[in-house]
């Protein structure tokens, strides 16, 4: 009698096989892990630009220098990435200042995401 207990050919690589399937999935988890992790990153540094620059447009007086240049950008770079500062005055009945935040996302393609946006109005009396 044959006392020889061992794996067959076929039952290896059937454990193979899920084994590398679910190596895959964990490595799609992680890839999914750090792009949020670029995205988050990046949000939160818009976020901070964007809420610097309202602030420079909110204390500036209506006699400085900063109001007259309607439309402008600004480009800066925060942690290895090169952020656009776009901004648009429009002097209509009120005092209306636009503010867009963009990631250039490629160094190559220059390709530019816009991350954040937002306006205001800005009074001479608060």
């Amino acid at each position: 009698m044959n006392t020889n207990r061992g794996f067959t050919l076929i039952e290896v690589l059937i454990t193979a096989g899920i084994l590398a399937f679910g190596l895959v999935a964990i490595a799609s988890v992680f890839s999914f892990a750090v792009r949020t992790n670029v995205n988050n990153r990046q949000m939160a540094i818009a976020t901070t630009l964007l809420y610097d620059r309202m602030e420079k447009f909110r204390s500036a007086d209506f006699a400085s220098p900063i109001w007259e240049n309607p439309d402008g950008s600004e480009t800066t770079v925060v942690a290895g990435e090169r952020y656009i500062l776009a901004w648009s005055i429009r002097n209509d009945p009120l005092r209306r200042v636009t503010v867009i935040i963009y990631a250039e996302s490629d160094a190559l393609r220059r390709r530019q995401t816009e991350l954040i946006r937002a306006t205001t109005i800005v009074s001479s009396s608060f």
